[in-house]
């Protein structure tokens, strides 16, 4: 589930930049490689990785130091879950322009996808403290989620959305850690922000569910899961969202209205 949503924010740096007013007049091998790159580049906007693979290759062939070829390089090999070879790619690429944030924020996703986490902090940290790469400072924020090191999480998640303050990813990230953190109220704004940017994200209305049943706020937990129930397929959240319902309507009543006991509902799980 998380990795489906952290793409909406992961490699953001694929985009071509426009040409600067007073481009360099390459010679040599140096044009041939571009010339390779920019092949590359088109056969990724149709979606043709394993062409555009060819293509980066022999313009690195041509020219070593052709340093966008390797960036370009990293970003589809993790897209193909080459995740090793990926890290080479950006290591390469920063060799030659040591200092872009995104480069050094992408490795740290490759080195997070091979599960060495140490390293990727790392890179993160190098990437954020440039200029606060919103990236890397998302992948910070989830780190320190999972080791519990909630204001830390706190902090970088702000700063993401804070960055990117149009990303539901940020905003949902957020909040997942606010709930951890019982700041209950906040963490329901925060997912209602998420789902102002993508109200049909499953997720997120999840999330948002979960976050108004802490708040005792129950009505409004039960019309969203009632509102995207027939829209799960995936049978564990279906089954999930059903048991929210069930405990919801205990907590209700038969008049529906105030909970006639405290609920005995902890806080969930919550799905990226």
């Amino acid at each position: 589930m998380f990795k489906r949503i952290l793409a909406l924010v992961i490699l953001v740096g694929l985009a071509v930049a426009g040409a600067p007013a007073q481009k360099k007049k390459l010679k040599g091998p140096e044009k041939d490689a571009q010339y390779e790159y920019e092949k590359a580049v088109i056969s990724m906007r149709y979606g043709l990785e394993d062409e555009s693979l060819k293509y980066l290759n022999q313009a690195i062939a041509l020219y070593p130091k052709h340093a966008d070829s390797y960036k370009l390089l990293g970003t589809i090999q993790f897209r193909k879950g080459n995740y090793a070879e990926s890290v080479a790619a950006f290591e390469k690429y920063l060799e030659l322009k040591p200092g872009d944030s995104e480069a050094l924020a992408n490795k740290g996703y490759a080195y997070e996808s091979l599960g060495e986490t140490d390293k990727a902090e790392g890179e993160y940290k190098k990437a954020a403290a440039i200029d606060g790469n919103p990236n890397a400072c998302f992948g910070l924020a989830k780190l320190y989620l999972a080791q519990k090191k909630f204001p830390e999480a706190e902090d970088f998640a702000r700063q993401t959305v804070a960055k990117t303050p149009k990303s539901a990813a940020a905003h949902n990230l957020l909040g997942v850690v606010l709930n951890q953190m019982s700041k209950f109220p906040e963490a329901a704004a925060s997912f209602e922000n998420a789902l102002r940017i993508t109200p049909d994200d499953l997720n997120v209305n999840v999330n948002l569910g979960v976050a108004y049943i802490n708040t005792r706020e129950f009505a409004k937990a039960r019309e969203i899961y009632e509102k995207v129930l027939p829209r799960i397929e995936d049978p564990a959240l279906k089954e999930k969202v059903e048991g929210y319902l069930k405990l919801i309507k205990e907590q209700l009543g038969p008049s529906g209205g105030e909970p006639e006991t405290e609920p005995g509902i902890t806080p969930a799980p919550f799905l990226f």
